[in-house]
């Protein structure tokens, strides 16, 4: 699979929607929502399996004006290309480098290097098993029956939905594969007699530590929410399948040179 995404945006809402669905074969309606991205985008526009469809889509965006980025399965990020971090330590005060351990070996990052940090969440809607059967006492029945039949089946009320949420913070800068930080995966002894009860606050804690290490780097959340990964992959992808799409698109556009 190819992703198409358009970033960068800026000028005219409806005239870039207009230009958009020109090419891509859409209306104007489907593609409003694509040129609505908070910050310029990036937005994910379309998805090919195709490579030279997804080619000639971009050549015709790019000579009208579209900033775009094209991944291919190669650039879509995955555990096999990234460095999941399971023990760490960030070191004294003006430590310059992190001694980052995975489930495959070492590694030692400066904090200087880092130049991007992208916090999100990885969603997960459980949905409630199928109502459940109880017998209750029915005095109709009993009476209609003699007495041979006392209760009556009930269905218990439908459950909501709930979800699970999964705290990530990825590091991306030269020289090193992303630094994957997964908010059940980290052990967190290297933070001493500040660990606190839960995992969760625990992982607030390293983020924001190094967030404060590396304030140079780019910091960006969107990814924290539903609402804001739907936003990224538009209509067609959804976040449950296609969650490093999302990062690696993210990921891609908030690293290119500053357009002129």
């Amino acid at each position: 699979m190819l992703v198409l995404a358009i970033y960068n945006l800026k000028g005219n809402e409806a005239l870039l929607a207009r230009e958009l669905a020109a090419v891509l074969k859409r209306t104007v309606y489907e593609t409003s929502s694509r040129v609505r991205a908070p910050g310029g985008g990036p937005s994910v526009i379309a998805s090919f399996p195709d490579r030279e469809a997804a080619r000639d889509a971009a050549e015709v965006l790019r000579a009208r004006g579209f900033d775009l980025l094209l991944l291919d399965d190669g650039e879509i990020e995955a555990d096999e290309r990234r460095f999941v971090v399971r023990s760490f330590e960030l070191g004294a005060e003006a430590a310059e480098v992190m001694r980052l351990e995975s489930r495959g070996g070492t590694l030692e990052v400066r904090y200087r290097d880092v130049d991007l940090l992208l916090r999100g969440n990885k969603i997960v809607a459980l949905q409630p098993g199928a109502p459940r059967y109880t017998r209750q006492l029915s005095l109709t029945r009993a009476a209609a029956t003699g007495g041979l039949v006392a209760t009556k089946p009930v269905r218990e009320p439908r459950q909501p939905g709930t979800e699970e949420r999964e705290g990530f913070l990825h590091l991306y800068g030269p020289g090193f594969p992303p630094l994957a930080w997964r908010e059940t995966e980290i052990r967190y002894r290297a933070l001493g007699w500040t660990l606190l009860p839960s995992r969760q606050a625990n992982f607030a804690q390293v983020a924001a530590e190094l967030r404060r290490r590396c304030p140079h780097a780019v910091y960006d959340e969107r990814l924290a929410t539903r609402a804001g990964q739907a936003q990224l992959l538009g209509p067609t992808l959804a976040a449950a399948e296609h969650l490093d799409v999302a990062i690696s698109v993210l990921a891609a556009a908030l690293r290119q040179p500053a357009a002129p």
